[in-house]
């Protein structure tokens, strides 16, 4: 079997190298491309069984194009090239969803060969995945599947249902063959290869007489059989057989959660722990909801069944639509959204969803699963990744200059002959040294952001817990107490305010009053605002104050305010006239925040 591989690297040798390596395999029709955007264009076009990528490309690189294929839900098996020595982004591309790596090597004829070594299996399994969810996940009927000896492997719950089997351990490894309720002749026509299907009544009193497996059922039911024999002319591939059951005594044509009875897909789906919903295709009606549901989204199953699914979900109402229409014609069964609870919050979700018939009207249900935390992490990594590069560029390049400097003094200072001019050198050495000592702490500051999960902060909460901290004197501490606010920020967001507030008392000057209140607006986000009555800030340094090493014994405070509440997309500046006061304006984006 020949496998269809898109390869990307902006060198147009290594392009041609690659081809002629991976094609002279036999499995493999590469096409090449030079750039991330061309590669985008031909996903759309063309159907490729794998991605190989490098990873350092101008423009848009490979990890770039690896999160753009999985946030679409695209899970092509995905090969990252990266050079030596290059273990963090060995790591961002496995936590990006990259199936594997290689490290490019002198010599292309091993690279390649690794690559076509592992490149293969890890294609065969995906699909084989992918068979196995659509077999198991999406059919409506009892599956069978065997090896190629007859011998029962897997069966679905549908089928378990349809046997009155407890639990598959109790038909593991029967023997296909040695079936008393199929025809002879069906049997040797399936020795021979043959695709068999028949129709016939099954009877449980033969399989109890012959004890051939424990089921709660008795008498006979009539059942229309389809046996497919797995390929074996590929010696890699294992081979066996694909067994499919409808019970045409009942009628059952859909799926075995909801195929029965009112009664059994109520408990079936109401004691389910997943969060699921029902819902209309053709409006988006939310048609019914489970309890796990109700618990998640903050609504009763009243309320919830009054909402469309335009209601929960952040998507465009037309893209919302052509997604359901994906899912209902069976060409997408996994989905990426956001959905907005009824507090306002905003979650990450992914989505399980297929059609289903309900009273002879088809429907789409829909298996959710929160991966909120599983996305934060992610972006936790590309912040650690963040201040690293800010930390180095920011240590290497401010301590060397002023240790130059301090360099510099102290060679003067040794060789002047004048006490005098001596010591002004040595003192400004001490200036020198205090400055590496404050560049120093800037950098244990820094490295404590995002370190930890972000938390919900109650806004009235934090901002008298820094007043507690701080000498306000005669300064008197104004708050909201009508409503709560709660923020989604890193835990250093008391920080924040601390030092919003300790400048404010600091250099305010003629300030006897600090003012901390917040207004939602039209667009979604929330206007939280911290003001006082000082002196406020001069108009040529409203641009700079969020700059580090700016202003009068602010250190390096609001250069880290911004970048703690950046965090979580939080935005900050300062909006005060002169001679009116500071006024600090934090716009707290759609589904940071909550309203009780």
């Amino acid at each position: 079997m020949v496998y269809s591989v898109l390869f990307i690297d902006d060198d147009p040798e290594i392009c041609s190298i690659a081809k002629a390596f991976l094609e002279k395999t036999g499995s493999f029709k590469v096409t090449t491309s030079e750039s991330v955007k061309n590669s985008q264009q031909l996903l759309k076009k063309t159907h490729f069984d794998a991605i190989i990528s490098d990873y350092a490309m101008p423009g848009s690189d490979g990890l770039a194009f690896l999160r753009s294929v999985r946030c679409k839900g695209n899970r092509i098996p995905f090969v990252i090239l990266t050079g030596k020595g290059k273990e963090q982004i060995i790591i961002d591309a496995l936590n990006s969803g990259a199936d594997l790596y290689f490290e490019k090597s002198d010599t292309p004829k091993d690279l390649f060969h690794q690559i076509s070594e592992k490149l293969v299996p890890l294609i065969k399994s995906k699909q084989a995945e992918v068979i196995f969810h659509e077999i198991f996940t999406q059919s409506p009927i009892a599956i069978e599947i065997y090896n190629s000896e007859g011998k029962l492997l897997q069966v679905n719950n549908a089928c378990l249902d349809l046997f009155g089997i407890e639990s598959q351990t109790e038909i593991f490894l029967f023997d296909l063959f040695q079936d008393p309720n199929i025809p002879k002749e069906v049997l040797k026509r399936l020795k021979n290869g043959e695709k068999i299907e028949y129709t016939r009544s099954f009877d449980f009193d033969l399989v109890k007489k012959k004890k051939l497996y424990n089921t709660s059922k008795t008498g006979e039911m009539y059942i229309k059989v389809q046996i497919t024999p797995l390929d074996h002319s590929d010696i890699n591939i294992t081979g066996g057989y694909l067994v499919q059951i409808q019970d045409l005594t009942e009628q059952t044509i859909s799926e075995c959660a909801l195929k029965t009875s009112e009664e059994k897909y109520r408990s079936i789906f109401s004691n389910n722990h997943s969060v699921m919903l029902i819902i209309d295709p053709n409006n988006g009606q939310i048609m019914d909801a489970n309890p796990a549901a109700c618990e998640y989204y903050g609504y009763t199953r009243e309320e919830l069944i009054q909402l469309k699914v335009t209601s929960i979900n952040c998507l465009s109402e037309e893209d919302i639509f052509n997604e359901m229409d994906k899912a209902r014609k069976e060409e997408r069964n996994f989905f990426y959204f956001r959905h907005r609870l009824a507090s306002g919050e905003i979650r990450e979700v992914e989505v399980h969803s297929g059609p289903i018939k309900i009273e002879k009207k088809q429907l789409l249900y829909s298996i959710i699963h929160d991966i909120t935390d599983k996305k934060r992490v992610e972006e936790a990594l590309v912040t650690a990744n963040k201040k690293l590069n800010m930390l180095s560029s920011i240590t290497r390049h401010d301590i060397l200059n002023v240790l130059t400097a301090l360099t510099g003094y102290l060679e003067f200072a040794g060789t002047e002959t004048s006490i005098e001019d001596a010591r002004i050198f040595i003192q400004k050495a001490q200036v020198a040294a205090r400055s590496i000592r404050h560049h120093i702490e800037f950098t244990r500051d820094y490295q404590d952001l995002g370190s930890k999960e972000p938390l919900w902060h109650d806004i009235r909460a934090i901002v008298k817990s820094s007043a507690a901290l701080i000498n306000t004197k005669q300064v008197k501490i104004e708050y909201d107490t009508e409503s709560r606010l709660l923020v989604l920020a890193d835990p250093l967001l008391l920080k924040v305010i601390y030092n919003l507030m300790e400048n404010a008392i600091r250099h305010g000057q003629t300030i006897t009053r600090i003012s901390s209140y917040w207004e939602k607006k039209s667009d979604g986000c929330v206007d939280w605002i911290i003001e006082d009555d000082g002196i406020g800030i001069p108009l040529s340094l409203k641009k700079s104050i969020f700059s580090r090493e700016v202003g009068k014994n602010t250190g390096l405070g609001l250069f880290l305010a911004r970048e703690i509440l950046a965090i979580t997309g939080i935005t900050i500046q300062e909006v005060g006239g002169e001679g009116e006061g500071a006024r600090f304006l934090m716009k707290i984006p759609d589904g940071k925040y909550r309203i009780e």
